[in-house]
């Protein structure tokens, strides 16, 4: 399996292990809980909640964010303004926000912008500062463990260690850790847009089925603006194709 995108071909490595059961796992400083924006330059309500998730990245360093573009903004015509294309939007993004529809989340669920989901299970509109502080203090609660490291220039290794009832996807993330845009039609006209771990590339490389595993994957040389992450994520009850909620999140570190 191998991520195509702009990026040359290149090299990292990564090692994620946790234990989990039912209801307790172990605990690690460096497992991440992921809050994920999904949002949109050509949406008016966006820049605050793109702000938000830009300090709960800077202010927690076991979180993970991630911004996910979806792509139903890009054709829509806001008056004379005319319409703008998000330059990160994707439609494979909006799927999974569609997907996250579909598991009836708790907090606000559906489809639109801006949209945060934690770890999962929990939605709420991206610029609630109240709503993603409850969110942060809800975290302390829970127990990771996880681990990421680069260090092969040419290969991703996933490690996988613990045991769970239910299978899970195997994520691998490259995103942007910053961009600065110049809006110059839409809702949005005339805004500089700041937007904080874009996520460029999002494929599912492997399934975990409750066992320790150990897999490969090639990755595309990430840039001085990348990073890398792995999301393992639950299968949802009634659907395989749809995901649950996260299990363990790591962000890859220099070795």
């Amino acid at each position: 399996m191998h991520i195509q995108n702009q990026f040359a071909k290149t090299a990292a490595a990564v090692m994620i292990g946790f234990f989990c059961s039912s209801s307790v796992w172990a605990a690690d400083s460096n497992t991440k809980h992921v809050f994920e924006l999904f949002t949109s330059q050509g949406c008016y309500s966006c820049p605050a909640a793109d702000e938000l998730l830009g300090e709960i990245i800077d202010e927690n360093d076991d979180i993970l964010g991630l911004e996910f573009h979806v792509d139903y903004w890009d054709t829509l015509v806001y008056g004379s303004a005319g319409m703008w294309k998000d330059p990160f939007s994707s439609p494979d993004y909006s799927k999974r926000q569609r997907d996250y529809r579909r598991l009836h989340l708790a907090g606000r669920p559906g489809v639109y912008t801006p949209q945060m989901v934690v770890n999962g299970d929990y939605a709420f509109v991206g610029s609630n500062k109240r709503k993603a502080k409850k969110q942060l203090r809800r975290k302390q609660g829970w127990v990771f463990q996880t681990s990421a490291e680069l260090s092969d220039p040419e290969t991703v290794t996933i490690q996988v260690d613990g045991n769970h009832k239910s299978d899970a996807d195997i994520w691998l993330i490259t995103y942007d850790k910053r961009h600065s845009t110049a809006v110059t039609a839409g809702e949005n006209k005339n805004k500089v847009m700041n937007n904080f771990n874009v996520v460029r590339q999002f494929e599912s490389v492997g399934k975990w089925e409750g066992e320790s595993i150990s897999i490969e994957v090639p990755i595309d040389k990430l840039g001085e603006n990348q990073n890398c992450a792995v999301i393992v994520q639950q299968y949802s009850d009634y659907r395989k194709s749809i995901s649950g909620p996260i299990l363990g999140a790591s962000i890859c570190t220099q070795s």
